[in-house]
């Protein structure tokens, strides 16, 4: 029985065992599903580039006509050497194609078949755990201890550092899909090219969903308390076509985590402690204003003005035309530190 957990897969990938001829490589992240495929694949073939040796299949073809895997399994290259096999599981039933070949193994052509998530008990992935000549290789999401690995290696590739703050932060944005992180680390790098080390200001300044939004600035304004810059950001996300509606629908959501947030800390939990329990994936300078909020909010204080900027919603949607008129009411009324709902209730009465 051969099972790689998540963690020890890339190693064993870069030099699976030569007995093995079946490899099996499944979860849920697709692109790290694909790598670690292409990995086995070029390891079986010891680096050649000659496309006679892989033969690709899907899944329809192999469950369509099972004798034709067996075929070209057992197919004798003609100019010898090493052969492989890629097939895309494509959620088909490859089983019964499979199952004669792991009772009799070819001599010289590896097998891997590339799937999507597969629960442990399914009939595909307990025949490769079984099996003596078999391995079943799990690929999930990576996490804060991949990740920083990863980035510091394609660092070092590209003949560059990157600061220790930096990598933290990238390691909040990345680590859903490995192709993903792949593509924003190298454009990344490519962004930071010439300079020794990549800095803050770099992941900032490329890497998706890392630069800070004028929505963003405005609500933090406005929870600040800070008049002069909630004027200004609120200036510039309306004359950029913002939308009141979804302006309304985050600073809900922001009271919201400040709500949880103030109740852990009044709990006797630290800020830090506290931010780290709600996963959140911000900016330092994002967490800072956040940090910020949570000193000037209770949770009392959020709890009750929560409802009626969750009511704003609605009403931002009946009447488009005062919609900005009526979210600019509600970033004014927190920002200014009124200590009930009437003052934002007020806005409601606004026709």
């Amino acid at each position: 029985m051969t099972t790689i957990s998540n963690m020890t897969a890339d190693a064993f990938v870069k030099r699976p065992p030569r007995e093995t001829r079946f490899f099996l490589v499944h979860g849920s992240d697709e692109g790290l599903v694909h790598e670690r495929v292409k990995a086995l694949v070029s390891a079986a073939l010891q680096g050649a580039a000659d496309p006679l040796l892989l033969t690709r299949l899907d899944g329809d073809a192999v469950a369509r006509e099972p004798g034709a895997l067996a075929d070209e399994v057992y197919a004798v290259s003609m100019f010898g050497g090493a052969r492989a096999v890629w097939i895309e599981a494509q959620a088909r039933d490859l089983l019964p194609a499979l199952t004669p070949l792991l009772a009799r193994p070819p001599v010289d052509c590896t097998i891997v078949v590339e799937a999507g998530s597969l629960k442990r008990g399914t009939a595909l992935r307990g025949a490769f755990e079984k099996a003596d000549n078999a391995a079943s290789i799990e690929c999930y999401p990576d996490d804060r201890r991949t990740l920083g690995p990863l980035i510091d290696a394609e660092a070092r590739a590209a003949g560059m550092t990157i600061a220790a703050e930096a990598r933290d932060y990238l390691v909040g944005l990345l680590g859903s899909d490995r192709g993903a992180t792949r593509g924003e680390i190298a454009k990344l790098i490519l962004y930071a090219r010439g300079k020794p080390r990549i800095e803050i200001e770099d992941v900032e300044a490329i890497v998706a969903d890392a630069a800070p939004s004028s929505l963003d600035a405005t609500i933090d304004a406005a929870l600040i308390g800070d008049r002069a810059a909630l004027e200004a950001g609120a200036g510039r996300y309306f004359a950029d076509g913002g939308d009141p509606g979804f302006l309304v629908t985050r600073l809900a959501q922001r009271l919201t985590l400040l709500h949880r947030l103030r109740l852990e800390m009044e709990a006797g939990k630290s800020f830090e402690t506290a931010a780290q329990a709600q996963s959140l994936r911000m900016s330092p300078a994002g967490r800072v204003a956040l940090a910020k909020q949570a000193e000037r909010w209770s949770a009392a204080s959020a709890a009750r003005r929560l409802p009626a900027v969750a009511a704003l919603a609605g009403r931002v949607r009946r009447y488009p035309r005062l919609a900005e008129a009526v979210a600019l009411r509600a970033l004014w009324a927190l920002a200014t530190g009124l200590r009930s709902q009437r003052e934002i209730r007020r806005t409601e009465d606004v026709e």
